[in-house]
C-alpha cells in the first residue's frame, strides 16, 4: 500500500511538473510544434523505410529543430537583431547551422549504424532522404523564428506606443502643474504690490482706501476663480486690465498719463489667462513716478491669425532697466516667458527692448 501511494504521489508530481513546463509555452507555440512533429513524420520522412528509423530520425530532427528555434528566438533575436547588431546575428545563425548540421550528421550516422546492426534487412535513408530531412528541420525552425519575430515586433511596437502614450500623459500633467505653479506665482506678486499701494493710501484717504479694497476684491475674484481654465475670453482679460488701470488711477494724481487702444469687439477670441497682465503691472511699477515725463501706452490688435499686444512706458533709471531686461525683466516677466513657452510653443514672438528711456514690449501670439 505504501509503495502504491508513493508511486501515485510521484505520478502526480510528474504530471504537475509537466503541466508547469507546458504552461511556460504560449498555446500557439504548443500547437505549432505538434503540427511540426506531424509534418516531420508524414511529409519530410520517407514512408518506405523502416518505422523504427523513421520514428527515431523524426524525433531527433524535431528536437534539434526545436532547440535551434529556441536559441534563435530567445537569444539571437533579442540580443542581436532587436538591438541592431545585424552582422552578429547573421554570423551567429551561420555558426548555429554549422553546429546543428554537424550534430545531425553524427546522430543520423549513429541511428543508421545501430539500426543496420540491430535489425536485419533494414531500409536505410538515402542521400536524397537526408537532404529532405535537413531541409524540413531548418524550415520548421525558420517558420518558428518568423512567427516569434513577427509577434515580438508587434508586441514591442504596442509597448512602445503604450510607453509613448504614458510619457505624453506624464508630460501633459507636468505641464499642467508647471503652468499652475507659474500662474500662482503671479498672484502673490500682484497682491504684494497692491498691499503696498493700499498701505500708502490708508494715511491719505480712508474713502480711497475703501474703494481700492472693493476694486481689489473684484480683481482677486477674477484671478482666483475665473482663471482656472486653459483659455479665457480675451474680452474678459481686457476688462480685467481696464479695472486694474482704474485701480491704479485712484492712487495717482493728475500726472496719470495712461493711454489705451483696445478693440471694442473681441467676441469669440480666447487667450491664456493672465498672459498680458504682467506686462501691464510691470509698466505701472516702473513707468509712473509722478513726473512730467511719465507715460504708459497700450495697444491691442487682433486679426484672423494673430493677437498683437504692444506696451511701452518711460523709465527713469535706464541702467537698472537694461539690467532687468537682460535678466528676463523681473519675476513677473520671467514667469510670463515660461508660460508662453509652455502654452504657445513656436506660436509666439516676444520682443523687449530699452531705447532712449523707453521700455518697449511687443508680444505676438499666433491664434
Amino acid at each position: 500500500m505504501a509503495n502504491n501511494k508513493n508511486i501515485k504521489s510521484i505520478g502526480r508530481q510528474m504530471l504537475a511538473d509537466g503541466i508547469a513546463v507546458l504552461s511556460a509555452f504560449p498555446i500557439w507555440e504548443i500547437i505549432y510544434w505538434i503540427i511540426a512533429s506531424l509534418f516531420m513524420f508524414f511529409v519530410f520522412s520517407n514512408r518506405h523505410y523502416d518505422i523504427q528509423i523513421r520514428t527515431n530520425v523524426s524525433i531527433l530532427l524535431l528536437l534539434i529543430s526545436f532547440a535551434s528555434a529556441r536559441i534563435i528566438n530567445k537569444v539571437l533575436i533579442p540580443k542581436f537583431l532587436f538591438k541592431g547588431k545585424t552582422g552578429l546575428f547573421i554570423y551567429s545563425i551561420f555558426f548555429l547551422i554549422i553546429i546543428s548540421s554537424w550534430l545531425i550528421s553524427i546522430a543520423l550516422f549513429l541511428i543508421t549504424f545501430y539500426s543496420n546492426i540491430a535489425f536485419e534487412n533494414t531500409i536505410l535513408p538515402s542521400r536524397e532522404d537526408v537532404i529532405i530531412l535537413l531541409t524540413g528541420t531548418y524550415i520548421i525552425a525558420l517558420v518558428s523564428s518568423m512567427f516569434y519575430f513577427t509577434r515580438e515586433s508587434y508586441q514591442s511596437k504596442e509597448e512602445k506606443l503604450i510607453i509613448e502614450k504614458e510619457k505624453n500623459q506624464l508630460e501633459l500633467k507636468f505641464k499642467e502643474v508647471q503652468l499652475q505653479l507659474l500662474k500662482e506665482q503671479i498672484h502673490p506678486h500682484f497682491i504684494f504690490n497692491m498691499m503696498n499701494n493700499l498701505y500708502a493710501l490708508v494715511n491719505v484717504s480712508t474713502a480711497l482706501s475703501r474703494e481700492v479694497i472693493v476694486r481689489l476684491s473684484d480683481l482677486l475674484e477674477y484671478m482666483l476663480y475665473k482663471c482656472n481654465t486653459e483659455k479665457v475670453a480675451l474680452s474678459k482679460e481686457i476688462e480685467f486690465i481696464n479695472n486694474y488701470i482704474e485701480l491704479e488711477k485712484i492712487r495717482h494724481d493728475d500726472s496719470f498719463n495712461v493711454r489705451t487702444d483696445f478693440p471694442e469687439d473681441l467676441t469669440g477670441i480666447k487667450i491664456a489667462p493672465l498672459v498680458l497682465f504682467p506686462f501691464v503691472e510691470n509698466a505701472f511699477k516702473h513707468g509712473l513716478k509722478q513726473t512730467n515725463n511719465d507715460f504708459i501706452t497700450m495697444q491691442l490688435m487682433v486679426t484672423a491669425t494673430k493677437i498683437q499686444f504692444n506696451i511701452n512706458n518711460y523709465i527713469h533709471n535706464i541702467k537698472v532697466s537694461e539690467a532687468k531686461t537682460k535678466k528676463s525683466n523681473g519675476l513677473g516677466l520671467k514667469n510670463v516667458r515660461e508660460r508662453l513657452e509652455l502654452l504657445y510653443l513656436n506660436r509666439y514672438d516676444l520682443q523687449i527692448s530699452t531705447n532712449n528711456n523707453i521700455f518697449d514690449v511687443k508680444l505676438k501670439i499666433i491664434r
